[in-house]
């Protein structure tokens, strides 16, 4: 069994998206934690910063590829998320552009992209993270990861499939906010804390389960900033 990890920070945009200057320390945290023996013992981790669309999308596959049954494979995303007219969910890159408001589509990573290599990967352990928004209004000056959306998407649809589980900041209609005094979003600030001190692991048994991760964060999140409430969505076994 072996377990990997590829970690997206996306912190500079083209014109019309605001930079995410948090994104790229989020990345690279997770990275130490994930990486170091006594934390997160991974075997392979991944750092992509500031990716366009087709090097992030060659990352994602070489993530899913190729893999055993029992291995372990982590996607995580820090960064802007974009729904479409139709509430369709694109990871954005630094090269995603808009008009008029609308995403153009072909320089960002579909769901629809990431779904289908999850579901032929041979991986029965699949884990994916968004610390990110779930819509395309991205005002200046405001210091928030995600602005409100209509509340259509369905990320257990989009993403989700048998052995899989979803972990995202918030849920699609909410703020998920950034805090002036740490160079994380909050969001990540405690993921990272819950594996490297080990208090993520709630019944004691020396391994963190995204179950356990996931109840650890969100208590977290939700004493520093009430308005968020991150969510989790196993399925089939994703608990485990």
């Amino acid at each position: 069994m072996a377990k990997l990890a590829l970690l997206i920070g996306v912190s500079e945009y083209a014109a019309g998206l605001n930079p995410l200057p948090n994104a790229k320390a989020d990345a690279e945290a997770m990275k130490r934690v994930l990486q170091h023996p006594e934390m997160g013992g991974f075997d392979q981790v991944r750092q992509l910063l500031n990716p366009d669309r087709q090097v992030m999308e060659e990352a994602i596959y070489d993530l899913l590829t190729d893999r055993q049954k029992d291995d372990l494979v982590l996607l995580y995303f820090s960064g802007h998320g974009f729904t479409d007219e139709s509430g369709r969910f694109y990871l954005t890159t630094r090269s995603t552009r808009t008009e008029q408001g609308k995403l153009i589509k072909v320089t960002a990573v579909s769901a629809d992209f990431i779904q289908e290599l999850m579901s032929e990967s041979r991986s029965s352990r699949q884990v994916i993270v968004l610390d990110c928004n779930f819509s395309g209004a991205f005002a200046r000056g405001i210091t928030a990861l995600a602005v409100k959306d209509d509340g259509n998407i369905d990320v257990r649809a989009q993403l989700g499939g048998r052995g899989r589980a979803i972990l995202t900041s918030s849920a699609s209609t909410q703020y998920s906010f950034t805090q002036e005094e740490s160079d994380l979003s909050i969001y990540t600030r405690y993921l990272v804390e819950g594996i490297a001190t080990g208090a993520a692991d709630r019944d004691g048994d020396g391994a963190i389960s995204v179950d356990e991760l996931h109840e650890y964060v969100s208590t977290k999140v939700r004493e520093a900033s009430p308005a968020m409430s991150p969510q989790f969505y196993p399925v089939a076994e994703g608990y485990r």
